[in-house]
């Protein structure tokens, strides 16, 4: 199911009640993010915010406690957080765009054919759009940091949509809005 995309004021969501969301909001820190966070669960659940209760797993990422049945990611980088939110695992990741070059020792063997053979200028973008789909999925994985970003294999299918395995397999949906690059990770079932 594609997620979708919501940015600006909650309030403003036009959300068909099934779709995983993804929200783009300001925030200027943890207990911000947090807020927000639960703010879109209620929303999404039906729920008050007072019945919104999130923890952190033993790795440190974002669960929901209660209302039962719905999953919560987030990432920041820079003013804005991105927070997903689904009744299934959902994982996200926000990389604020430079111009560094490319890290090849975290690509596979067949990622780094695939990047080198695009023109010099454009590698930083696309080797950061791979980096966000590694660690949405590591995310989704629930240990990002034993995971070893060489391990994941990303296939970039077109400007949005990309797939990434390890230990499983995920489906990705990344935007580009100049300034970041945001991706989602859902868990592909097995064909």
């Amino acid at each position: 199911m594609t997620p979708h995309w919501h940015d600006g004021p909650l309030a403003a969501l036009d959300w068909d009640g099934a779709a995983p969301v993804v929200w783009r909001a300001a925030a200027r820190d943890a207990a911000a993010r947090q807020d927000l966070a639960r703010a879109l669960v209620a929303r999404l659940a039906r729920r008050r915010v007072e019945e919104v209760r999130l923890t952190r797993t033993v790795a440190g990422a974002p669960r929901v406690a209660s209302p039962g049945g719905w999953y919560v990611g987030l990432s920041h980088r820079g003013t804005h957080c991105l927070i997903g939110a689904a009744t299934r695992p959902i994982a996200v990741d926000r990389e604020l765009v430079d111009d560094a070059p490319p890290l090849w020792d975290m690509l596979t063997e067949r990622e780094g054919r695939a990047l080198r053979r695009l023109d010099p200028l454009v590698q930083p973008r696309a080797w950061l759009r791979r980096w966000t789909i590694k660690e949405a999925h590591a995310k989704l994985v629930g240990e990002p940091r034993r995971i070893a970003p060489e391990s994941i294999e990303t296939e970039v299918i077109d400007p949005v949509h990309a797939t990434a395995r390890c230990e499983g397999m995920s489906r990705c949906w990344t935007r580009d809005d100049g300034e970041a690059i945001e991706t989602v990770a859902l868990w592909q079932a097995a064909a």
